[in-house]
């Protein structure tokens, strides 16, 4: 059990609802950051991948599919119900069936009416982690050792044959995104660890060395934070962003493996369990909570306006965890034992 993972996937995701909270959707601030969550989330996903990957082979298709699909579907299929009876409820998604079966099977599609989006919007990410999941099965097959290494040259030679070729289609290209990348940084991520574990004696025998790596996970997720209110400073995101994702994961991978220094919290571990339904979900949550209550946000104290953040967060989480208890986790075990044993 990695519980310092669980931290981080929880801190991302909160950080990607206080982002659309914060937004000009939502609540209109200048303070609107916490998009870069989901770099977190994509380093946090290779180095995930290439762990789970290497220890157990056996079905990882299967075992991923498991994990990621049954919620999705049901969430794609619940926000097209909504589209089809009360269209005039949402924005950016249409009652399109073609579009649904695209979501629902992975492939991006671009529409005039949302882009690339898909039925359930922040299912974008998931066609890169199906795209991720495809891969790194085909990596396996080809060389079960290697794996990860391989997966992660395929990856970057696929992005850079697609750039190169001069195709403009954007269904194609969405595979050529730099952000491709960060799963990469999450793979390097997981033999730099694996490194580390083989002079564990030696690294735990440095002065300040614990204290250096809590100080390098700080200063790597404020640099997130000051990267995204700065608009990047000019650098790819996956370079100003994807690399202080990939140091405050390592960082917070060493202390727990390296130091065992580990946030070890029934709280932290259940919206870490959560986060995927917190992600997928939460826009609608949000939304719908400032649509019916706050009538104008401009109109809002300071006060008001910190109250009803932290409202929104804790509503948010709360309900992705009970979400996760009571319908996602069950599902999936089910599901596991049909299909895998």
């Amino acid at each position: 059990m990695l519980f310092n993972l669980h931290l981080l996937r929880a801190l991302a995701a909160l950080a990607v609802v206080y982002f659309h909270i914060t937004s000009v959707a939502g609540l209109n601030l200048d303070f609107n950051i916490g998009a870069h969550g989901v770099d977190v989330f994509f380093v946090i996903s290779g180095f995930i991948i290439a762990h789970i990957g290497s220890r157990t082979p056996e079905h990882f298709l299967i075992r991923r599919l498991i994990r990621i699909v049954p919620f999705y579907w049901s969430a794609s299929l619940l926000v097209f119900g909504v589209a089809v009876m009360f269209p005039h409820l949402l924005r950016s998604t249409q009652p399109d069936p073609i579009q649904l079966l695209c979501s629902l099977l992975f492939i991006p599609r671009e529409t005039a009416y949302a882009g690339m989006f898909p039925t359930l919007i922040l299912g974008w990410s998931l066609n890169y982690e199906m795209y991720f999941y495809v891969v790194f099965s085909l990596s396996l097959a080809l060389s079960g050792r290697r794996a990860p290494l391989l997966c992660a040259v395929l990856i970057a030679l696929v992005a850079a044959a697609i750039g190169l070729s001069g195709v403009d289609q954007p269904s194609i290209m969405f595979y050529a995104r730099p952000l491709v990348l960060e799963f990469c940084f999450g793979i390097a991520c997981f033999y730099a660890l694996r490194l580390a574990e083989r002079h564990a004696g030696g690294l735990r025998s440095v002065p300040y060395a614990r204290a250096l790596l809590l100080i390098l996970a700080v200063l790597a997720a404020l640099t997130l934070g000051l990267e995204e209110y700065h608009g990047g400073h000019g650098l790819p995101r996956f370079i100003g962003a994807g690399l202080p994702a990939a140091v405050l994961v390592f960082a917070l991978l060493m202390l727990e493996r390296i130091f065992g220094v580990s946030a070890k919290s029934r709280l932290v571990y259940h919206l870490g369990e959560s986060s995927y339904v917190l992600y997928l979900i939460h826009p609608y949550i949000i939304y719908a909570i400032l649509r019916l209550l706050i009538h104008n946000p401009d109109a809002l104290g300071a006060f008001e306006v910190m109250s009803v953040i932290v409202v929104l967060l804790a509503v948010s989480a709360a309900t992705a965890v009970a979400l996760h208890v009571y319908f996602e986790k069950p599902l999936m075990e089910r599901l596991r034992r049909r299909l895998v044993g």
